[in-house]
């Protein structure tokens, strides 16, 4: 894959296919892979674009914290590095987020916009995963929520939120694919450093009040199984958002796109297609 070199990072970036653009925004801790069973089906009428955000996989990182307003800004250099103007979004959890600063800071740069397993703010909703560096951490907690971070990383936090991700019947039966990642991604000396930066940047991440101002045509869905982001985060996202079509799907964890990857292609595709 090759590097685009950005105004104070490179991202690493892969294109497929052709047609429209669509580009897939992952979420926290996973580098382009996540979108493996989307970029197959959707390049056969998309020009797909995936990439890793910043720090990620094999984009460089950045000094000092990390906030979601700027992975939006990456993204969307990253479209001027490709030269596309305007492009389909998709954004899965904290790329969801990134999806939305996106959306309300460059409408001109969307055509369609899909939101999927992801809140407009955190609240309550990371409590796990907070609960998770507190019991690590200690009292440094908080000083990293505030900008700082600490030198090491922890297995047993990034295994805990698999658990949030998926069924136990899915981990269960997919237990070496989900180790193999593991290893893929803890390989990476930089990763739990960047791990932690993008979970402040989840921390301090808030659109509620400025979700009025997106303007894409916008699919938000979500799994009724989802323990990270509930269905009542993507209900609130449909409440604020203009032009918004909520859409959940019974049964499906926090990573269906992942786990149930044929009926997450279906509902995304639907509404690519709508009205073409």
């Amino acid at each position: 894959m090759p590097l685009a070199k950005l105004k104070d990072v490179s991202l690493n970036y892969n294109t497929a296919g052709s047609g429209e653009p669509l580009l897939f925004i992952a979420g926290l801790g996973v580098d382009h892979m996540c979108w493996v069973y989307q970029v197959p089906e959707f390049q056969k009428q998309f020009h797909v674009i995936t990439f890793d955000n910043r720090g990620i996989g094999k984009s460089t990182g950045s000094m000092g914290p990390f906030h979601i307003k700027t992975m939006a800004e990456d993204a969307v250099q990253l479209m001027s590095y490709l030269d596309i103007p305007r492009a389909h979004i998709l954004g899965y959890s904290m790329g969801g987020m990134i999806a939305q600063e996106l959306a309300i800071n460059y409408p001109g740069r969307v055509n369609k916009l899909m939101l999927c397993s992801t809140f407009a703010r955190p609240d309550h909703v990371v409590d796990t995963v907070i609960q998770g560096l507190k019991d690590i951490l200690g009292d440094q907690v908080h000083d990293f929520m505030e900008g700082l971070h600490p030198g090491h990383f922890f297995d047993g936090l990034f295994t805990s939120v698999m658990q949030q991700l998926f069924s136990e019947s899915y981990i269960k039966e997919n237990k070496g694919t989900i180790i193999d990642f593991l290893k893929r991604y803890l390989s990476k000396l930089t990763y739990g450093e960047t791990f932690l930066k993008q979970l402040g940047a989840i921390y301090h991440h808030n659109t509620l009040e400025r979700l009025h101002l997106i303007q894409a045509d916008t699919l938000i869905m979500t799994g009724t199984m989802d323990k990270l982001a509930p269905p009542s985060c993507s209900e609130i996202l449909a409440m604020h958002i203009p032009h918004a079509t909520f859409q959940t799907i019974a049964g499906a964890e926090h990573g269906f796109n992942f786990e149930q990857p044929d009926l997450f292609n279906d509902h995304i595709l639907r509404f690519l297609l709508k009205n073409h």
